[in-house]
């Protein structure tokens, strides 16, 4: 690897590590993609404008919580093993989790203009 990008993953380890108390103002989102056949959004986060996890996705459809009414499902980056998904991302601070689910959800309903 070159010595430059282990500088710069370092420079970010200190960043994150002396900022442990991460808020919801640290992450930027950003929609990469929108399928509307499907009804899907793949969406990116930004952390502290250094470092971008991608693959969230965020999807319209029923849950067996609402099951008589379409609504949006955020999911972290995973990836499929056998017939089980695997988080590859997992925030430790639900409230973090859910106050970055509805910042996506309302990022999503503005880009798509689906308001249900």
């Amino acid at each position: 690897m070159p010595e430059n990008f282990t500088k710069q993953v370092a420079d970010l380890k200190i960043e994150f590590l002396q900022k442990n108390d991460m808020n919801i103002e640290d992450i930027e989102i950003k929609i990469k993609k929108y399928d509307r056949e499907k009804q899907v959004v793949i969406v990116y986060i930004l952390l502290f404008g250094q470092l971008e996890i991608r693959g969230f996705r965020a999807r319209f459809g029923r849950t067996k919580y609402s099951p008589n009414a379409s609504v949006w499902i955020v999911s972290p980056p995973a990836v499929k093993t056998k017939n089980k998904y695997f988080w590859i991302v997992e925030f430790k601070d639900s409230n973090l989790w859910k106050e970055l689910e509805k910042r996506i959800i309302k990022d999503v309903r503005s880009y798509t203009n689906l308001h249900i």
